[in-house]
């Protein structure tokens, strides 16, 4: 009987034993040296260079009496969202470089100049299938000039909320910027605006 005890005791350290080395196998990682680098894979294919954000212009706006106002639609095929922000940039002038070069001057709305009458303001505001641009002033609006509401080049920038929280730092006044920053297309030049005021 002494035997069968002692037997049956010496089975059950054997099997805790087991246990034990099972259980610490289990959780302990052996880590051995690292290997050798494997050869670098081959380079993938290179994709376009996709844009971050849209731009759309439109030609010979012309702001008309009595509300000096004009809504201009996205274009059919594009989608917009409620989380998209849309800039707008008028024309405002195209000069020449020491070159001989033109070089479009784009200045952001809302825009305010001071004329001989008092102020004026261009304004707009957007939703996700078109932007309204209108013009305000502080005068009679019966005594706006032709230069002020006729034949614009404007220019809207739609750019996707998920792209618009990390340009802080970025200056939204200078379309130059805006246009490197968001990798907006080149479109076609323009080389008879004047100066408007």
């Amino acid at each position: 009987m002494e035997t069968n005890n002692r037997a049956m005791k010496t089975i059950q350290q054997l099997l805790f034993a087991f246990l034990v080395i099972s259980i610490s196998s289990c959780i302990s990682e052996s880590i051995g040296p690292q290997g050798l680098q494997g050869p670098e894979g081959p380079e993938g294919p290179q994709g376009a260079e996709g844009e971050s954000s849209y731009v759309f212009e439109y030609t010979g706006i012309n702001f008309t009496a009595p509300d000096y106002e004009v809504y201009l639609e996205y274009p059919i095929d594009f989608e917009g969202l409620d989380s998209d922000v849309t800039l707008v940039y008028l024309l405002w002038e195209v000069t020449t470089d020491s070159n001989g070069d033109h070089l479009e001057v784009w200045r952001q709305v809302p825009q305010t100049i001071l004329t001989e009458n008092g102020l004026l303001q261009y304004n707009f505001d957007f939703s996700k299938i078109d932007f309204h641009l209108f013009i305000t002033t502080e005068f009679d609006s019966s005594l706006l000039q032709s230069f002020d509401t006729d034949d614009w080049v404007v220019r809207a920038v739609v750019i996707p909320g998920e792209f618009w929280n990390g340009r802080s730092s970025l200056d939204f006044s200078d379309y130059n910027a805006v246009k490197e920053a968001y990798n907006l297309p080149e479109l076609a030049k323009h080389e008879d605006i004047h100066l408007r005021r």
